[in-house]
């Protein structure tokens, strides 16, 4: 019994924690590049404790095990034009390379702008690198094609750098629609994405399919709820009966 009352409680504790997820995805549907998350749940449920197991005094015994394995889903959705010749989009597998504070990053939002001193950088003032660093443009009309060549007045100044990777699993975000290498020896790979100036990615949230999530992971998280309420009931009653003396 005692058993039952750890497995719902568990179930409602990962319904929590997918509920989290899925609000996250919906709160960025309209964030350009967005890439949606996904968890996984993995259990294994260990045999009550023998009553010398809890000794010493102050040992907990474990009898859930539950894993949360979080990955990102990478699919391209659309893109939509902008007209904006600083907005750029990626289509097929790569990233924009973007020069952090806490180092390297990678990110598929192409909403850039240029600072006071001339320099690409992303919505947030992080530069965007090209094979030769930081990229800074001066007036003139800039055109981008889709090799990813910058070209001022109709002279290339520079290549953005477009990055990609065989395991995109070394790729965990960071906020701000950014990624962060998990694994530091990770190598980079020639990137061979098209770049389309003007426009910008859209955020691959399928509005409706999450909400329908939602509304599943809702009533699962009801179920644990009740199961718990009826356990913690039939104990009381249990308790009841066993405390009364038969005459």
């Amino acid at each position: 019994m005692i058993q039952g009352v750890y497995s719902a409680t568990a179930g409602m504790i990962n319904q929590q924690i997918s509920l989290e997820v899925i609000t996250n995805n919906l709160a960025n549907a309209s964030t350009s590049g967005y890439k949606r998350d996904e968890l996984s749940f993995s259990s294994m449920l260990n045999t009550l404790p023998s009553v010398e197991s809890i000794y010493p005094e102050g040992t907990k015994p474990e009898l859930d095990t539950v894993t949360v394995k979080y990955s990102t889903d990478f699919s391209q959705s659309g893109v939509k034009s902008t007209d904006n010749p600083l907005d750029l989009a990626l289509e097929g597998d790569g990233f924009f390379v973007i020069q952090h504070p806490n180092g390297i990053r990678y990110t598929r939002d192409g909403n850039f702008f240029l600072n006071d001193s001339g320099q690409l950088v992303t919505a947030d003032g992080y530069p965007v690198l090209g094979t030769n660093g930081p990229i800074n443009i001066q007036n003139g009309k800039l055109d981008i094609d889709s090799s990813g060549q910058v070209i001022l007045d109709k002279t290339p100044i520079a290549n953005l750098r477009l990055a990609d990777f065989q395991d995109k699993s070394v790729l965990v975000k960071e906020g701000n629609n950014v990624f962060a290498l998990s694994d530091p020896n990770a190598t980079e790979t020639a990137s061979s994405a098209l770049v389309r100036q003007g426009y910008l990615e859209l955020s691959n949230v399928n509005v409706v399919q999450e909400m329908t999530k939602m509304i599943e992971t809702m009533r699962v998280y009801e179920s644990y709820q009740k199961s718990l309420q009826l356990i913690n009931e039939t104990l009381e009653k249990a308790s009841g009966e066993l405390g009364k003396i038969s005459v």
